[in-house]
Parts: structure tokens; sequence; C-alpha cells
């Protein structure tokens, strides 16, 4: 997520490049490619590669990213260049092709080494191996560096602040040594690949884990001559899945790019799954090389834990599981690594409540573990939809004293503010995702009037009437202070802060629609705002930019955008136009990803000229940029939990736009599948429940007055209900209530 470090000036220093995220960097330039060895365009099957590829209803496998073992092998030879050296022998060697093998000669230093970069086609991560098959008397030391990109391999002299003169081919993890800005003075990311020059040949295996890449540069270090074979990757995400590609949950839809999406959010967070040892504790000292060796506190060591991002931080963060929990149930069902990561943090809780933001893993966390009181916020919200995704009542109760505590310590510091609202700045703990502000934002204060909710539900799950009515009377209070003190009637839209009141940000508006603070208008009025004033090229503007503050800056935000496409299919707009805005801002933005590198996974931001947001520092697989894939299978599929473990559910579809849609969502009781379909005739949803359930189906009307059927029975007749029927509508759907488990088809004419 954010990074984090030690000293007042070193937070100074994060802030400050959090507010001024840098734009742009030298294009990486492909090397000269030996021949044969650089052909072939990336990704993998069908829908990936072919840009006409038309959806077919039920064929879902071929989007899947995830391997289905733990060995996978690069996919082509990228590139090569002999530099001051020489390579002989066919480079495809490496890819297990060819004959023999490939000699790599270096006559001098890495400065002058030949270089060689495997493309695995992908983002993937783990400990890379190597055949080396021969060598000189006395042997280079054999090198590999890892990038998310070509954008930020480092490979001119300028490039990453210097990097290709000490780690030629990397990107970087580290702060102080090559963050945008600073000087690159030593090598810290490329990995030392030892073998026994007396025992060849042999195949050399990475001691180190590197969490996430796409590209892997070889060089070597010293003169002297190697003769390599086949390349391959022990792929360490996801450990527990023994074939990661079986999703136990999936969606697939007319449109192409979002089905892309989906399955890219999935592998985006099986990405960010590893085990509790393999965290960083980065920023590392002066001269201390890469690893991914600490410990989650907190953590069951035999269970996985679910990481902010593949590259870094390689911590569990509060935020990002706000939405790297929901992709979990929905695609692969690994609840344990959920279970694991809300556990490690919650045993983290402070005597008064506060939650730190994410794993105490180093110096640098522990230091600011009162930093980001958005992120308490977040630890209530996630508990609330484990239990609402699966229905544990046992885990709720383990940590309903942990909640009730994070509760009261942020109510405590609302108690502080005589309008009502909380503001961290007294409490020591300002921060954001990605932006620095203390003031009484209109964003932090829905967070907790949501919380405040979900605490009454919760309450009454267990079985704390009182205490129920207490929360839910406190969530009114601070929703009606937010409408009165942060929503701007002349500009329609809410502000950022009360101390900053010309500035109305997407954060702020998207939430107070989705947590239900905004009426019927001034959601469609904040979001019209939104789409005039914050839309750029390649997506949704954190904030318009022509406005003036000094809070936040307008950049490219996946988790505020998140919110921002579901907050738009959230509305019960007849006309669909903001459904279908929704389904184009995820197009555009999330489109834009994946059409760069590693065209498989999601960016932590980007920056106004749509690149990675951080340059080289960037985490291009980062776990709070999924959130598409919980939108596609809640909202455009429409299947959602109303009660705990999918008890009651909803399917309530929106199109959009698009013709159909269909997708298999597991649950505790079994899985539910819906599939629906738009023509000229109608609408036709027909969905499948496990016994143990019972359901509320919708069909959308088009704003028109339809004639809507249950397995072939009117229940709505254009105007109201029909017989006994439990039907209802809102003008921009048909609700059926009640409706049991089994096979059921709901038809709008």
């Amino acid at each position: 997520m954010t990074f984090t470090h030690a000293s007042p000036a070193a937070t100074r220093l994060r802030r400050a490049c959090l507010a001024a995220v840098a734009s742009g960097a030298a294009l990486f330039a492909l090397l000269p490619a030996a021949g044969p060895a650089a052909a072939a365009p990336h990704p993998v099957r069908g829908p990936w590669s072919d840009a006409n590829y038309t959806p077919h209803q039920g064929d879902w496998r071929p989007y899947v990213l995830a391997p289905h073992g733990h060995t996978v092998a690069p996919r082509r030879v990228l590139s090569t260049d002999p530099r001051g050296g020489s390579i002989s022998g066919d480079p495809r060697a490496l890819l297990g092709q060819g004959h023999g093998t490939v000699r790599l000669t270096s006559t001098g230093d890495r400065t002058t080494s030949p270089l060689v970069t495997l493309d695995f086609g992908k983002e993937v991560g783990g400990r890379i191996s190597i055949r080396v098959a021969g060598a000189s008397a006395t042997p280079p030391k054999l090198h590999v560096c890892f990038s998310e990109s070509r954008q930020y391999a480092a490979t001119t002299p300028t490039a990453n602040s210097g990097e290709a003169a000490y780690a030629p081919g990397c990107d970087t993890a580290n702060i102080w040594n090559g963050y945008p800005g600073q000087p690159y003075t030593y090598d810290s990311d490329s990995h030392t690949l030892t073998f026994d020059p007396s025992h060849l040949p042999t195949t050399v295996t990475d001691q180190q884990i590197r969490g996430g890449f796409r590209y892997a540069t070889l060089f070597l270090d010293g003169p002297g001559r190697l003769d390599l074979g086949a390349a391959s990757l022990k792929f360490d995400a996801a450990p527990k899945q023994r074939d990661p590609a079986a999703y136990k949950g999936w969606f697939l839809s007319s449109d192409n790019e979002l089905n892309k999406i989906w399955y890219a959010g999935a592998y985006t967070v099986q990405m960010d799954t590893w085990m509790p040892d393999t965290a960083k504790s980065w920023p590392y000292t002066p001269g201390e090389p890469d690893h991914a060796d600490a410990v989650i506190p907190g953590a069951d060591p035999g269970k996985e834990v679910i990481l902010d991002g593949a590259k870094r931080d390689r911590v569990v963060w509060q935020g990002d599981l706000a939405v790297q929990a929901p992709v979990t149930y929905l695609t692969t069902d690994d609840t344990d690594a959920v279970d694991n990561s809300l556990s490690s943090l919650a045993g983290q809780q402070l005597a008064d409540g506060f939650v730190p933001a994410e794993s105490l893993v180093g110096q640098h966390n522990e230091d600011e573990i009162r930093t980001y009181g958005e992120y308490v916020t977040w630890f209530v919200q996630n508990h609330y939809d484990h239990w609402l995704y699966t229905g544990d009542s046992a885990y709720l109760k383990k940590w309903w004293p942990a909640l009730t505590r994070a509760t009261a310590w942020l109510e405590s510091v609302r108690q502080q503010d005589p309008g009502g609202l909380i503001a961290f700045g007294d409490a020591g703990s300002c921060g954001h995702y990605g932006y620095s502000d203390c003031g009484h934002e209109t964003y932090v204060n829905a967070l907790y009037v949501r919380n405040l909710r979900d605490m009454a539900r919760l309450a009454t799950a267990q079985g704390g009437k009182a205490a129920s009515g207490t929360y839910a009377k406190r969530a009114d209070v601070v929703a009606a202070a937010i409408n009165s003190q942060l929503w701007d009637a002349s500009t329609g839209a809410y502000r950022l802060s009360r101390e900053t009141q010309d500035a109305y940000p997407q954060d702020a508006n998207a939430t107070a629609v989705l947590t239900g603070i905004a009426n019927a208008d001034q959601a469609a009025r904040a979001m019209d705002y939104l789409h005039r004033t914050s839309w750029g090229t390649y997506g949704a503007l954190t904030v318009a930019p022509s406005t003036p503050n000094a809070s936040i800056k307008p950049f490219y935000e996946p988790l505020p955008s998140g919110f921002e496409a579901s907050a738009r299919l959230s509305l019960a707009d007849p006309s669909g136009t903001q459904q279908a805005l929704g389904l184009d801002l995820i197009r555009t933005f999330w489109g834009h990803q994946l059409a760069g590198d590693p065209g498989s996974t999601f960016w932590e931001k980007a920056d106004t000229a749509g690149n990675p947001g951080i340059q080289q520092f960037t985490s291009l697989a980062h776990g709070w940029a999924s959130g598409p894939t919980v939108s596609l299978t809640s909202q455009v599929l429409g299947v959602t939990p109303t009660g705990p473990g999918y008890a009651s559910y909803d399917i309530v579809p929106v199109d959009g736009g698009l013709h159909w849609a269909q997708g298999a969502v597991p649950t505790p009781h079994g899985t539910i599948t819906a599939s629906w379909r738009r023509t000229t005739h109608g609408f036709t949803l027909t969905t499948h429940a496990p016994r143990g359930t019972s359901g509320r189906l919708a069909v959308p009307t088009g704003g028109k007055h339809v004639q809507v059927t249950l397995d072939g029975r009117t229940v709505w007749n254009g105007t109201r209900a029909v017989g006994h029927a439990h039907a209802t509508s809102d003008g921009a759907h048909v609700y059926v209530d009640g409706v049991p488990a089994g096979h059921h088809t709901l038809t709008a004419h």
C-alpha cells in the first residue's frame, strides 16, 4: 500500500512523494534481439492475445491467468545484448528449446556483461532456477534482475536514477536506494545464483523469493563464461492452492475487455497471497540486499496471508484487504488466507482500541504505529464483510471485543469535535491511502457511518439489541452532520473537509453514495460533478485538475476509482446512463493498465500521464486495485450476500449496455449460479441457489412498464404485484422477494 518508515524526516519524505506523484520516465528500449528468440508478442491464450475475441457462454477458463501448478517456464527470450562480452549458441536453450546451451562470456564486471532478458508473459513470483552446464576455470558470478515492466527495467545509464550500473534489468523496491529522485548507489535488487563450479552440470535455484516480476534479466559479474540451459520458476504465490487455476467462482459477459479485467483482478490477489514468512522488512539498511523472509506477526505460520503487493510492501494492510478479501471470497474462496490476515492485524490492537494500518514488520512500520486513522475504519469493515460472506459466527465472536474497542476509539476521536465529525489531527493519526489530510473529511466520516451501521447489525447477531440501537442512532447523527456541514448544494458535490471547502474529491463523493449518506438527488449530482470535472484520458482523477488545494493532487488511484465505478453501478437510474459510465470507467482505467506491463495484474497508482505513479517503485500487482472483480460479480451479475454466509442473498443485475452475463459464486451452502440475457424483447434472469438459502431476484425495467413472470407465473403486471407475489419496483428494477432455493427464471417482457 503506501510506504512508511521511521523518522519525522522520513515521514515528511513519504508524504511529499505521495503528494507529488512523479510523472514520466524514459521508456525502456528493447535490446537488440537474437534472431528468432525475440519472436512472438506477450500474453497467453485466445481472449488475451486476440483483440477481436468473442466471448462464448460458459467458456471462462481461457481467461484464467493463474498456472495449473507451481512450476512455470518463461514464454520467450525478450532480448539479448552482448554489450562488452558475447553471447553464443541459441538463447532459446533458456526456454528448454533448441539444442545445447547458450554461452554468456564477460570480459569485465557487470557494467559490460552480456544481458539476456526472459519474459514470463505475465506477472509471476517465486524462486528462479537455471541449468548451469559449464563454466570457465574461474567462473563469473551469475545474477538475475527482476522487473514488473519493461519501462522501468534499468538498462540505460540514467534509468531508475542510475540503477543500470549496479543492477541492469531491475526495478526497485527500496525507498532509500533509487527511489525516484534519489540516486541508486549500490545493488539492493539483483539476486545472486550461487553454485559449486566443481560440480557441473547442475541446476541452481535462487535462495530468495522475488515477489512480483514479469521480466528476468541474467547478467554476469566478473570475467569468464557460463553455459546455461533451461530456466524455470517455482511459483510461490498462492502456495496452499494446489491448482491455482481451479477457481470456485467465475464471471463471464458479452464484453471481452470486462472479462479480462475480472480475471486480472482475481490473479492480482492470488499474486499477493503468500506464506507469512515471506514479508519484506524494507527499507533495508545501506548495502543490504533484497530479501522477502520477514515474518508477519500474529499470523498462523501454517496458513497463507494476503499481502498488499507482490513486489512491495509485502505486508498485510487493512485497506487493501477491504478489496482483496471480497475478491478472494468470489474467486478462490481461500478463506483461511483471509482469516489469517485479519487475525494478524487484530492481534496488533493497542490498549486504547487503535488498530495499526499494517503488519508491524521492521522499525519503519513500528515507529509509525499510530499513523493512518482511516485504516481503523477498514478494520471494522473487513470483519463485517468476513461475517457477511462466510457466516462464521465463531470468528465474529472471537474478535467482537476488538471490534467494539476499535469503534469506541473512533467515537472518542469524534467526541472531541463540537460539530460531531472525526478528524485525526489531535489523535496523531493523519494519513490516507494516498494523501495527507487531518481535517474533518467527508471520506473518513462516511466510512465511519458505514462502520456504525455494520456494528448495529453485528451487535444484533451477537444478541446485543441495546448496543445495536446505539450504533444505529449514532450513524444517523454522523450522516446528518456530513450532509449539513460538507454537502455543497451550489456545486452539487461533497467537500473534501470543513477545512478544505473548495475541493470536491472522488473519494468523498463516491463513498457518500456507496454508504447511503447521499440521497438520490445528491448522488446523481455528485456523480455528474465528478464526470464533468474530474475525468481524464485514462479514467477518473482523484480530484478535479482545476482544484487549488494542498492536500490532494489529481492522479489516478485504483482504490477510489473502484469506489466510483461501484457507486455509479449502484444508482437506481432507469435510463442506464450512470451504469454505462461505471462500466466505461472500468474499461478505460483498468483496460489502460492491462494494455501496459505486466499486462496481467493491476497497479498501485498512475500519474496524470498514465504511467505507474511512483515510477520504478510502483507496485504493479497491488491488491487494492482489484475492485472491478467484486463489482462485476456483485453488481453486473448482481449476486450479493444479504444475510450471513448467503443465508439470504440478492441477484439484482445491472446490464450497463451488455447483452449477457453469467457466473458462479461460492457460498458456505454451495454454489449460487446466475445468468442473464437482454434482448429486444425483454430481459431474462436464470438462477440456481443451494438449500439453506433464500433470495431476492430482480430484472431491470429500462424505465418502462414491464410485465414480469417468475417461473412462467405473472408476478408484476407493469404497475403492481399480482396475486400474493412479493414484488416491488423502484422504477429501475422489479424485485421479487422470498424466492426459495432451487432453479428459477425471472423474465421481463
